[in-house]
């Protein structure tokens, strides 16, 4: 206990002894109370009982810092409370948020294999030929739910062929059923005067589907809807023009497009340009315009409208084309870099 009184700076408890062991001690003591030097030495002899040593300066660190510790913990259970050390609160258990939607998509129809389903649908659903009506109903039967009539509606007379279809968006209508929009392009040939006739256009489709176990079938009639309406676009303004690097690179231009159709396009293009052929089948009719934008250094771009001749009819297109610099024996100049679509 001496040692925790120490820590504690509390006073010493007395020692024990009758009133001459008392008298012994004070006269062993100076008159402020404390032992003279001899006292430290012979204070067991007078019947004190202890003897008093110097504290080393480890003894004293140690009993500071044990002190200081002992108080931390007293002042850490008065602020806590000493129940929480005994009782410690429950840790309460993480909460779980589900996520709706998350939840919804997972009785989502997959979208590609809706969108395969409904294309391979449409093509079939849409090709009439009145000499053929069971081939047309052997296709549809493979995609449609079992028990639905595969005429779908149609009275078995006509003429019209599938070109193309073009699956689009799967709008997701409830648990495990969507509708696709699909674009399929068709041909119907007519007699005009005893003369066939055949015109083509496309047609929008939507065609109602639903997941059954790992697949997607048609549930229904598809319905013929209306085809997008155009909207209008602003272009932004184009860059200046450079009428001078025009003008000297005209010729530059005409005669890299010339060669691109005859498929030389490598000897009229700069050193390690990599520009794919045309193909056969076309010639250059006309560089209708071409005109560079402002700029500096080696590398410029400008746009070229160009007029190909082809399948015997005549094409315009605009291209932005790339031109560099080119140096060799002290003298430079430019060549086409790279030919790109024009976008505005």
């Amino acid at each position: 206990m001496s040692t925790l009184r120490k820590i504690l700076n509390l006073p010493e408890k007395p020692p024990k002894g009758g009133e001459d062991e008392k008298a012994t001690a004070e006269d062993g003591m100076d008159l402020d109370g404390s032992l003279p030097e001899s006292g430290h030495r012979h204070a067991s002899r007078a019947g004190l009982g202890w003897a008093e040593e110097e504290e080393t300066s480890g003894r004293s660190f140690a009993r500071r810092a044990g002190r200081i510790a002992i108080w931390c913990v007293i002042g850490l259970a008065a602020f806590t409370g000493v129940r929480t050390w005994v009782f410690p609160a429950k840790t309460p258990a993480p909460v779980t948020r589900s996520d709706p939607q998350a939840e919804a998509r997972k009785n989502d129809v997959p979208v590609e294999q809706a969108q395969q389903i409904a294309a391979r649908f449409a093509r079939s659903y849409m090709n009439l030929n009145s000499a053929d009506k069971e081939a047309r109903a052997r296709e549809l039967e493979a995609d449609l739910a079992k028990g639905i009539d595969p005429k779908l509606g149609w009275d078995g007379s006509g003429m019209q062929l599938v070109a193309q279809t073009i699956p689009g968006a799967v709008t997701q209508t409830g648990a495990h059923r969507a509708r696709v929009s699909v674009d399929v392009r068709v041909s119907v040939t007519t007699t005009v005067k005893g003369k066939a006739a055949t015109t083509s256009g496309w047609r929008a489709l939507e065609v109602p589907v639903a997941q059954v176990g790992d697949r997607v079938v048609v549930t229904g009639q598809p319905a013929l809807v209306g085809l997008p309406a155009a909207v209008s676009y602003d272009a932004p303004e184009g860059p200046e023009a450079d009428s001078n690097l025009s003008n000297a690179t005209r010729e530059v231009v005409k005669d890299f497009l010339t060669a691109w159709a005859a498929g030389n396009a490598d000897q009229a293009s700069a050193p390690g340009a990599d520009i794919e052929p045309l193909g056969s089948g076309m010639s250059l009719d006309a560089l209708d315009s071409w005109v560079a934008d402002a700029g500096s250094g080696d590398r410029r771009t400008g746009t070229a409208v160009v007029r190909w001749a082809l399948a015997g009819a005549q094409l315009q297109q605009t291209y932005q084309i790339t031109l560099t610099k080119v140096s060799a024996g002290g003298a430079s100049r430019w060549q086409v870099d790279a030919v790109t679509a024009k976008t505005a």
